[in-house]
């Protein structure tokens, strides 16, 4: 009954190991997938960053564009270079300049807000990607950092039950030892209970045999004491017939018992009968 017990707590603990292991081989994957997803979220980041700098780049590129043109409007604006148009009769120059100068302010203007706008929303597009990013950065820290404990925790837990079940195969070599002494112990016991057995039964045949022999002198006695009590009777019969009733009473038999003992075990056993007549 131990030993079936020990042998169910070995199966049951070799079962939690194989369990254990799959559980850790299946974390360990997770584990690796969590670790790329990093690595690709990463690279997002870094191709993020180098967009967010090249946009600023072209943001500051522009910005100087926007001055250098700013520049040569106020030098144009500024110069004292007369400019002969021919113009149709009672238009003012100055007036053709301001409108000229009020157009191109316009479009400047109309550019400097186009730019912003674009330049705004290419900013909080990358904003809320990095924001997006960061938050499932750190979602995946948290998640490696929980699998990481639950991975240090199954192979303790493993740790343990590869003890356990050097324990209890152990113990299972112990009582398989014992049983072996005991089993031993045991068969010699058989061994001796039967040739004591076997010697047993010689001493019953040899016992009935005399027992036999007994009850053949007794009857024989029993026919003699009838004979002579006819006799004291007085009965009427031939001496001669008596004398023939008593030889034929007067018959012993031979039983002889024969036995073959081979470590202590009856193998063969025989008996022969022979009636002696006295």
């Amino acid at each position: 009954m131990d030993n079936s017990r020990l042998v169910l707590q070995i199966d049951n603990s070799r079962l939690a190991a194989d369990d254990f292991r799959v559980k850790f081989e299946s974390e360990y994957s997770i584990r690796q997938s969590v670790e790329s997803d990093i690595i690709g979220l990463r690279k997002v980041i870094d191709d993020t960053n180098m967009g967010r700098m090249n946009l600023e780049s072209e943001i500051e590129s522009l910005k100087e564009e926007l001055i250098f043109i700013k520049q040569n409007h106020n030098q144009i604006a500024q110069s004292g270079v007369q400019v002969d148009v021919d113009a149709p009769k009672g238009q003012d120059l100055a007036q053709v300049l301001a409108e000229v100068r009020a157009q191109y302010e316009s479009m400047a203007q109309k550019n400097r807000d186009e730019l912003k706008a674009w330049h705004e929303n290419k900013l909080t597009e990358v904003e809320v990607e990095v924001i997006q990013n960061t938050e499932a950065l750190q979602g995946a820290r948290t998640e490696v950092t929980e699998l990481r404990r639950q991975m240090q925790s199954l192979e303790i837990e493993l740790e343990s039950q590869r003890s356990m079940k050097a324990s209890l195969e152990d113990s299972l070599r112990d009582t398989e030892m014992r049983n072996n002494m005991e089993m031993e112990r045991y068969n010699n016991m058989i061994l001796q209970l039967e040739a004591e057995l076997g010697q047993l039964r010689g001493n019953i045949q040899m016992q009935a045999s005399e027992y036999e022999a007994l009850l053949n002198i007794k009857m024989k006695l029993e026919a003699e004491i009838a004979t002579y009590r006819r006799l004291l009777d007085g009965e009427d019969f031939r001496l001669q017939d008596a004398l023939v009733d008593q030889s034929s009473t007067k018959s012993i038999k031979k039983v002889t018992v024969t036995q073959t003992l081979v470590d202590g075990k009856v193998v063969s056993e025989s008996t022969n009968t022979k009636e002696i007549g006295k």
